[in-house]
């Protein structure tokens, strides 16, 4: 319950409704003031290389983008999304063909082949004349059984002739042979693959091959290193910001600007939403006093009084002054 303490105490209605009324009022003009310095800073040309200060944070991918701007400050803060990975890249084309690799080791040698044929037999010579019989001479003793023996045995070139030479007697014969290799056989079969070698200085490089067909796109590489700053380009035509529209959103929403103009030349369009319902205010003082109300009606006639006594004047007038 509200307590009156009188006009322009403490807890005074006119007192408190004059300052708030004074509160609100003050408010008003602060917001005019800087609705009007927001208006003629947006509304003045903008030099974006000294004047306004630029701001960005990564947002998530997929994430709606956001900018502010603080005409007090001259900033604009934008929240940039992350863009979508970007699709698989071609193959890249195929390399060049390696260098050649070292000489497998050398297979193990083919069997022999076999002796080649017996060549061909040498003409008989012509008979010599026969010469006169000579006379018979005696018989002669019995000679010793005649022998036979191989000795040495060459090996000759291949394609020549073979030869037998009795290096004994006509009755102890010693026989040496010379027989020749036979011709080059035909190519034995590939020896098993033997073990490998170490490997060998790497060959010069072969030449170039033709281009392959060009692969399917690779993967997108990691960013490049940044490369050096480029020269300053042209002074631009300095941009204009301008305010455009003011849109009260519900209470508890989220404010938003919007530029429905172009970058060069901005026209924000803002949505504030209201503040939420301020508490209930103090009771009221107390109302003064209605106007007295209209007469009654007529109570009914009470009961008859008792039957009164015959006074006399002198007693008539004692019970008037002293109420007997």
């Amino acid at each position: 319950m509200a307590i009156y303490r009188g006009p322009g105490g403490p807890g005074d209605a006119t007192a408190d409704q004059a300052n708030t009324a004074q509160l609100a009022l003050t408010y008003a003009n602060q917001s005019a003031a800087s609705a009007a310095a927001a208006a003629a800073s947006a509304q003045s040309t903008i030099d974006f290389t000294s004047d306004l200060d630029v701001a960005a944070s990564s947002l998530p991918a997929g994430s709606t983008p956001t900018v502010s701007y603080n005409s007090t400050t001259v900033s604009l803060s934008f929240g940039i999304p992350d863009g979508a990975t970007g699709p698989t890249g071609p193959t890249g084309p195929t390399g060049s063909a390696g260098p050649t690799g070292p000489t497998g080791p050398t297979g193990s040698t083919g069997p022999s082949g076999p002796p080649g044929p017996t060549g061909p037999t040498g003409s008989t010579g012509s008979p010599g004349p026969t010469g006169p019989t000579g006379p018979a001479g005696p018989t002669g003793p019995s000679g010793s059984a005649a022998t036979i023996a191989v000795g040495t045995t060459t090996t000759g070139p291949a394609g020549g002739s073979a030869s037998v030479t009795n290096s004994g007697s006509s009755s102890a014969a010693v026989f040496d042979f010379t027989i020749p290799t036979g011709p080059t056989g035909p190519t034995g079969p590939t020896g098993p693959t033997g073990p490998t070698g170490t490997t060998g200085p790497t060959g010069a490089p072969g030449p170039t091959g033709p281009t392959g067909p060009t692969g399917a796109t690779g993967p997108t590489g990691s960013p490049g290193p940044t490369g050096p700053t480029g020269p300053t380009g042209p002074t631009g035509t300095a941009a204009t910001i301008a305010v455009g529209t003011t849109t009260t959103g519900p209470a508890g929403g989220s404010a938003s600007v919007t530029n429905s103009g172009s970058s060069s030349a901005a026209v924000f369009d803002f949505t504030i939403p209201t503040g939420p319902t301020g508490p209930t205010g103090p009771t009221g003082p107390t109302g003064s006093p209605g106007p007295t109300g209209p007469t009654g009606p007529t109570g009914p006639t009470g009961p008859t009084g008792p039957t009164g006594t015959f006074l006399t004047g002198k007693a008539i007038a004692m019970a008037i002054i002293f109420g007997g």
